[in-house]
């Protein structure tokens, strides 16, 4: 833990000198008046000594003067501890909030509690193999990817915390059991599915953490997709005809006139899904009205993307010359237009596209050590130095 509560605190002690002495001086006067002649003087002698002695506590008295103050600075030394004890308090106090807002893993989906050491887990010839051996050998063989899946379900974990998004667990073991469904299909015959889980490395423990953190992630990524960055357009497409750049550039002025040609018709009234019919020469969307699916605007060239961009819902653009031919397009609608049930599509398939490097950048901010093994990124790694050089193992893929 990176704070700890501490409970010592500065404590003041004020040594307090009872006048005991005159508490005898007190009980005394009853013999007095037994004594009067020769207590006269013994009474005119404490005066005495009381004027002597003026002086001298005045002069102990300046000198307890620094000493006054010592009090004071103990009372604001433990002022100044017991706001330390105060902050320490908030912040394991929000720490223990945070954790409470985590819903508890069923115990069914709770890692094992680990066995002694010297329990003995297997056999080889009556020869055992224990517990300690087991433990030893899967630190020292599964440390370095087990820290690094612990480390970004934490990650993912924190970001939820801080943006309010939680997953239930009758969410996640709805997946659960979806995924176990699938993956009965790929269980060896007379392999259980409890044992082929486990050979794969996903324990239910395993997989119900990786379920959450997956749907966590998901619902994270969701929050900032824009659906009007997805947007549905219909195309006419006019080839440039020629195998080689001069021919493509002799022919460049008869696909231009075939464009402005149905350019014009279209103008003139002729429905844009007909002209397609009769002059676009994309087969894969001439037989659909020109029609194309739901595109991302990120990943549309950037000429186009511009086009689309400075276009408004059902306008239509001149034609003009892209990658080789002559484009009619006309914006159909944004994700904003969709259905209901497209743009839950919509959604799904942004998160799909988005997710990879939304962890990436989340790992990226993230004040990460790691004792085990050091981070490593292959998108920024160097390439190998000359061809069949070593390359790091692919990672498993998430089990869906």
């Amino acid at each position: 833990m990176r704070y700890t509560t501490c409970l010592a605190s500065m404590l003041g002690v004020v040594l307090v000198l009872s006048p005991l002495a005159g508490g005898a001086l007190q009980t005394q006067p009853k013999q007095e008046p037994k004594q009067q002649p020769k207590s006269q003087p013994a009474k005119q002698e404490p005066k005495q000594q009381q004027q002597q002695q003026q002086p001298k506590q005045g002069q102990q008295q300046q000198k307890q003067t620094p000493k006054q103050q010592q009090p004071k600075q103990g009372q604001q030394q433990q002022k100044q501890t017991q706001q330390r004890q105060q902050q320490r308090q908030q912040t394991q106090q929000q720490k223990q909030g945070q954790q409470a807002q985590r819903p508890q893993t069923p115990p069914q989906y709770r890692p094992a509690p680990l066995p002694a050491p010297d329990t003995v887990v297997a056999t080889v010839n009556g020869e055992p193999i224990r517990a300690g051996e087991l433990i030893q050998a899967s630190y020292e063989w599964f440390a370095a990817t087990a820290i690094e899946e612990l480390i970004l379900e934490r990650v993912i974990e924190q970001e939820a915390r801080k943006q309010g998004v939680s997953v239930s667990n009758a969410e996640v073991e709805a997946r659960y059991k979806q995924q176990l469904q699938n993956a009965e299909a790929q269980v060896p015959p007379g392999m259980s599915l409890d044992d082929f889980l486990k050979r794969n490395q996903f324990p239910p423990s395993r997989l119900f953490a990786r379920i959450r953190s997956q749907m966590l992630v998901e619902k994270l990524v969701e929050r900032q997709v824009n659906l009007d960055d997805f947007v549905e357009y219909s195309q006419i497409v006019i080839r440039i005809q020629g195998n080689t750049p001069e021919q493509q550039e002799e022919n460049t002025p008869a696909a231009e006139a075939k464009a402005q040609e149905a350019y014009q018709k279209i103008k003139e009234g002729l429905d844009f899904a007909e002209a397609v019919k009769e002059y676009s020469e994309d087969p894969f969307s001439k037989d659909r009205g020109g029609k194309m699916n739901w595109q991302d605007m990120k990943f549309i060239v950037p000429d186009l993307r511009q086009k689309l961009l400075a276009m408004q819902p059902g306008e239509i653009s001149e034609p003009f010359k892209m990658m080789g031919s002559y484009m009619i397009i006309r914006k159909e609608r944004t994700g904003s237009q969709a259905s209901p049930e497209e743009q839950q599509e919509l959604r799904e398939q942004a998160v799909r596209l988005q997710i990879g490097e939304y962890v990436r950048q989340l790992q990226a901010k993230a004040k990460i050590t790691n004792t085990i093994v050091q981070p490593f990124d292959p998108t920024t790694a160097a390439p190998p130095s000359g061809a069949g050089g070593p390359r790091p193992p692919a990672a498993r893929p998430v089990p869906r």
